[in-house]
């Protein structure tokens, strides 16, 4: 009881130090806590990430969901934020995954070729399959086919088929391929990193489907017609994995703001920026807010969600475990993915899709503009640049909460899609290139994250946690909910 009245004597001394007449004098009153957690605090963020950075250094060069990593990465976050007085809880969250027994690939010449199997998709037998090399060219009016049955000749069938992505899906690329008699499909981009290669998902496909780098790829184009071995082996696998939570202590529980991001990374990469970096800055956030959390008005829950790479499945699971009167009690939701890419942007979620509306998705659920407006704040009172981004150019955990209709926003540093120009006059980095080349890349560690955009993005979430901490009301003014 004594802390209690001891803290809420010091909010009251806090929050009148900071009045001034008239709306500046509101807007102060509102933003105290907000001007305190954005102050300093990023090297605590920095510290976080270069402790993902270690524990996947340590665990296999992973923090993926199932694997030691992610446990270790799991134990840190629950240790800071116990050390720091809040509760912690967990909740199961089943998943289907799938485990990679064996995925190798020889060249006609002999040598040995990288090679990712898909997600989800048929195997070949043990040992693999061997059959000439097929190298879909492309045509004229279409720079990537294989999308239709018809795009292959007669001579492919029975082949290992080498084809560009694009043009349609990976699954629709597959099935194309099985119809035309194709024994197997190795995929490959056309890209600015073309050493890099992502696994994608093949569900449904009728052939075992592979990928390959861009450089790999042109490689063996050049040894079509000869005999090409490939191994892919794989199998769906069904285990729980968990959502981590911490909430404040006081605060209405009808009036509840949530912060979240993915603790998994992809099982190709240590995930530092995707998504230690978020988590490094929730965490942070997390922490600089506990000394106030018997008294903030409003409660805050933060999450750290399982699963994400398997299709945000933690944060579905959960928002749709959730009763309506508690959905109805989540005034708004944060999520935060990929801060600290190396050719970043900074990206802050256009909640009411002003300046997108001919692209992309729809509005999120009204009240999510305003989240927008105290994001945007977090940057521009760092004099830092940032741009709006439409919610479909990051498929993320806040997709299950916008579905729900609870009012949505956030930001991302910029994932495969490439910086222009005009980016590049404004943010520095290079046009044309990846925002973030590493994505699920073996190279997404500590020595390839951008240190100054994770330092201003920990701030502008701190920012952001702070101010709806203490004032939420322009989000449920707004919201039809």
């Amino acid at each position: 009881m004594l802390r209690r009245l001891g803290i809420a004597l010091a909010l009251a001394a806090m929050t009148s130090a900071v009045l001034v007449p008239g709306d500046a004098g509101a807007a102060r009153d509102r933003e105290w806590l907000a001007e305190r957690m954005a102050t300093g605090g990023s090297d605590g963020a920095v510290a976080h990430l270069a402790a993902f950075d270690r524990i996947a250094a340590e665990n296999g060069g992973n923090r993926g969901v199932g694997s030691t990593g992610f446990e270790r990465s799991l134990d840190y976050v629950a240790d800071r934020l116990t050390g720091a007085g809040y509760e912690v809880t967990y909740q199961d969250v089943p998943y289907r995954g799938f485990h990679i027994d064996a995925e190798r690939a020889t060249a006609p010449d002999g040598t040995g070729v990288r090679v990712l199997m898909s997600q989800y998709g048929p195997s070949t037998a043990e040992g693999g399959l061997t059959a000439p090399l097929f190298a879909l060219p492309a045509g004229q009016e279409d720079s990537a086919p294989g999308c239709e049955a018809a795009d292959y000749p007669a001579q492919a069938r029975g082949t290992i088929a080498l084809v560009r992505t694009g043009g349609c899906t990976t699954p629709g690329k597959a099935k194309a391929a099985g119809e035309a008699g194709v024994a197997a499909l190795l995929l490959y981009e056309v890209s600015p990193a073309p050493w890099t290669v992502l696994r994608l998902r093949a569900p449904d496909s009728l052939i075992p489907v592979g990928h390959l780098t861009q450089l790999d790829a042109e490689a063996l184009a050049a040894q079509a017609g000869a005999p090409l071995t490939v191994e892919l082996r794989g199998r769906d696998e069904y285990a729980t994995t968990v959502n981590l939570f911490a909430e404040t202590a006081g605060g209405q529980p009808d009036d509840v703001v949530m912060a979240g991001a993915h603790l998994d990374s992809s099982s190709d990469g240590p995930g530092v920026n995707d998504n230690g970096s978020s988590v490094a800055a929730v965490l942070e956030a997390a922490l600089r807010l506990a000394p106030y959390q018997d008294v903030v008005p409003n409660k805050v829950r933060f999450a750290f969600w399982g699963a994400e790479e398997l299709v945000n499945i933690g944060s579905h699971h959960y928002v749709e475990s959730l009763t309506p009167a508690q959905v109805e009690a989540i005034t708004l939701y944060l999520n935060y993915e990929m801060l600290a890419s190396s050719n970043y942007v900074n990206f802050v979620m256009d909640g009411d899709d002003s300046d997108h509306p001919d692209t992309g998705g729809p509005a999120a659920p009204p009240g999510s503009g305003q989240i927008e407006a105290v994001m945007t704040q977090g940057y521009r009172i760092q004099r830092e640049p940032l741009k709006t981004a439409d919610f479909a150019s990051m498929r993320s955990d806040s997709e299950a909460f916008i579905a729900a209709g609870i009012p949505s926003g956030g930001a991302h540093g910029g994932i495969r899609g490439l910086k222009t120009p005009e980016e590049a006059a404004v943010f520095g980095g290079t046009a044309g290139q990846f925002y973030d080349p590493c994505y699920h890349q073996s190279c997404d560690d500590l020595a390839h994250a951008n240190l100054a955009a994770m330092r201003a993005s920990a701030r502008a979430v701190a920012w952001a946690v702070g101010r709806f901490a203490v004032y939420d009301e322009d989000v449920r003014a707004a919201s039809s909910r």
